[in-house]
């Protein structure tokens, strides 16, 4: 019962953000769209930042499940935020960004151990080394996708997901060897 009145108020959520910016948003809106009491909303979350937080992991948890790679998980993010571009915005333009920007840096980072994987997980590489390559590249993705929202996502996902594979394909390797020379 509990999980499925968490998603129901994400649902009002994220239906009241079709409509209006985060900061517009009250409890007392989501819990009569939701048609529950102000004390089941906070049973559950602390605010509607704390909503935001889980609906911004589930969201991004949903997208991300059918990913074949790290490119395919890529362009599904780019995908559900050209499809959400409503939703997206109204985040984005409020006080509800820092969370958006801390589940694109997330998304980002899984991408990136991926691609550590993959393509430099033959290397011995120290934790303190990887989680610097790890923080580096991520905050180049995760730049990438929040210029390209702010700039109303004007190049389309295809041509970014392709820059970004030419780039980081032979790099993250370059760059791991240079730091596994390194003791």
């Amino acid at each position: 019962m509990a999980l499925s009145t968490k998603q129901a108020l994400a649902n009002s959520l994220k239906k009241l953000l079709q409509k209006k910016f985060l900061d517009d948003i009250t409890v007392k809106e989501l819990v009569e769209d939701c048609e529950v009491n102000r004390q089941t909303f906070y049973y559950h979350f602390q605010d509607i930042y704390d909503l935001l937080r889980w609906f911004l992991e589930r969201e991004t948890q949903q997208t991300l499940q059918g990913a074949r790679d790290w490119q395919d998980g890529l362009r599904l993010a780019f995908r559900y935020v050209q499809e959400n571009h409503v939703i997206v915005f109204h985040i984005f333009r409020s006080g509800g960004r820092e969370h958006i920007d801390c589940q694109f840096f997330t998304l980002s980072h899984a991408l990136v151990e991926k691609l550590l994987d993959l393509y430099a997980g033959d290397l011995s590489l120290t934790e303190k080394d990887r989680s610097f390559l790890s923080d580096f590249y991520m905050y180049a993705i995760s730049g990438i996708l929040m210029r390209w929202i702010s700039e109303d996502m004007k190049e389309d996902p295809e041509f970014l997901v392709g820059r970004l594979t030419r780039l980081l394909e032979p790099e993250i390797r370059r760059a791991a060897e240079g730091f596994a020379c390194i003791k």
